[in-house]
């Protein structure tokens, strides 16, 4: 079995029933650029009305077919699995959340070099973005003498 780089789950949540074509453009640069490898999604989807209906990536050839084929097809209405279920009732009405499992290529050879000499994953954390931003500030107002 060939090795993996780290895999994210990523869970994004958006107002309307659609992604939008900048959405799917980024996703599609850091993917042909190597950074990421797409290995699975889940579109749901949540009608004004509180109908949920989802669409896994699996059967696409990625990301922007399936949101093509899901505004194509109107999937709204329909069934979709135990996931999509359990996230559709959290989600408001009129939103779409994408769950996508991607692996970092970019770090696969330092994974494999980590794992090959014994070392393993202890702790992993994302900083979210206002954090980053709070920082940031938090820096600007030190060397402003602030």
């Amino acid at each position: 079995m060939a090795e993996l780089g780290p895999v994210d789950a990523i869970v994004l949540g958006f107002p309307g029933q659609r992604l939008t074509s900048a959405v799917l453009d980024a996703f599609e640069s850091v993917e042909e650029r190597g950074d990421v490898r797409l290995i699975d999604a889940l579109i749901v989807v949540k009608d004004v009305a509180g109908v949920v209906s989802s669409h896994e990536v699996g059967e696409f050839e990625g990301l922007r077919d399936m949101a093509a084929e899901l505004a194509a097809r109107e999937l709204l209405g329909l069934a979709g699995a135990e996931d999509a279920e359990q996230i559709g009732q959290v989600m408001p009405p009129d939103s779409l959340v994408v769950v996508l499992f991607v692996e970092n290529i970019w770090a696969r050879e330092v994974a494999t070099r980590i794992r090959d000499s014994g070392g393993r994953l202890l702790s992993y954390t994302r900083l979210p973005q206002s954090v980053l931003d709070d920082a940031e500030e938090a820096l600007a107002n030190s060397t402003d003498g602030g």
